[in-house]
């Protein structure tokens, strides 16, 4: 496992600030590797800038998306963190463009996202987060706190084989839990050992080998009104579980789940309790006509459902051979479109 210098990251496009610290995709040896042959997921892109111990007290310029923008360091500043805010908020925080209630509403910052702020005027920041630029409120944003930010980073693992085992202990000898993609991330839980990183699923623990993923502190960052709009959120998050297997009667996003649990476990992350049956899910929601079918959509077959994704297309656990995958929304008949978010 090769380890990188610690660099300070600022990756706002993708809608993350990292600091990072991480190990290369290396070949893998066929008998060692702990990977198998499919691949899904979605990559982040990084903005790397490497940070000198000894310029800590001077001004650093920093690369964000595109774009240069100064981000003071050294004790004067307050410090590597000082032009970065953090939300705290109940709920979403809109970033307008212009410095007013009466601004357009440009983006959505949930609690606990983050942002580099590059001015202040009249209680309002001026700031950019991921894609997203413009304004927020100054009472929501806590800008240079240290703790605080460190507090909201979640560690994650990256995987940069085709596929990797996640295994019950840190052993190659240990039984296999699962399977995962190419490009999937798992929530880091600790790092005792330089060959095996201990991680977490939505359904258990286990290790994976540290060659083959890239570990990483991730942020919250802003997101467009479309992204936070119900349906669209719903088909993103189900994209990420493309590759993964089908089992009858499953509801398992990472095991396996058959149509009608893939459906019901995708909605249960946003709060929302659909039947574990395609015929009874013909009935929830609204009805609405092809035609018109937005993101986030239940597609419904005879004796069989899909989540459609936008341009003619669903993500649907379709049978044991292909597993989780996406088809032709128009492949078979379509009965009835259901919408759970309008």
């Amino acid at each position: 496992m090769k380890v990188y210098t610690k660099r300070l990251a600022t990756c706002l496009l993708t809608g993350t600030i990292i600091l990072t610290t991480g190990v290369t995709p290396a070949m893998a040896d066929t008998a060692e590797r702990d990977a198998v042959s499919q691949a899904s997921g979605l990559s982040l892109a990084l903005a790397d800038v490497e940070l000198q111990a000894e310029d800590s007290a001077e001004t650093a310029a920093q690369t964000l998306v595109g774009a240069e923008a100064e981000m003071l360091s050294g004790e004067e500043s307050g410090g590597e963190y000082a032009n970065i805010g953090v939300v705290e908020a109940d709920s979403y925080v809109n970033v307008r463009d212009a410095a007013s209630t009466d601004g357009e509403i440009v983006g959505k910052m949930e609690n606990h996202s983050v942002a580099f702020v590059e001015s202040e005027e009249d209680g309002w920041y001026k700031i950019t987060s991921g894609s997203i630029s413009g304004y927020v409120l100054a009472e929501y944003l806590t800008v240079g706190d240290a703790e605080l930010i460190d507090s909201v980073k979640t560690r994650v693992a990256t995987v940069t084989a085709d596929a990797l085992k996640v295994r019950e202990e840190a052993s190659t000898d240990a039984a296999v839990l699962l399977t995962v993609a190419a490009d999937t991330q798992l929530t880091v839980v600790d790092e005792d050992t330089a060959e095996w990183v201990h991680v977490e699923t939505s359904d258990t623990e286990g290790y994976v080998a540290a060659e083959y993923v890239t570990v990483e502190d991730t942020y919250l960052y802003a997101k467009t009104p479309e992204e936070v709009s119900g349906g669209t959120a719903v088909a993103s998050y189900a994209l990420q579980f493309v590759g993964n297997p089908y089992v009858w009667g499953g509801t398992s996003l990472t095991n396996g789940a058959d149509c009608s649990g893939f459906i019901l476990s995708v909605y249960a992350h946003y709060g929302v309790s659909l039947p574990h049956s395609s015929a009874a899910l013909r009935s929830v929601g609204t009805e609405v006509d092809y035609s018109e079918a937005k993101p986030g959509d239940i597609i419904c077959y005879s004796g069989h459902v899909a989540l459609y994704i936008g341009g003619g297309q669903i993500v649907h656990a379709a049978n044991e051979k292909t597993g989780i995958t996406v088809s032709s929304a128009t492949y078979n008949t379509i009965l009835t479109v259901r919408r759970i978010f309008e």
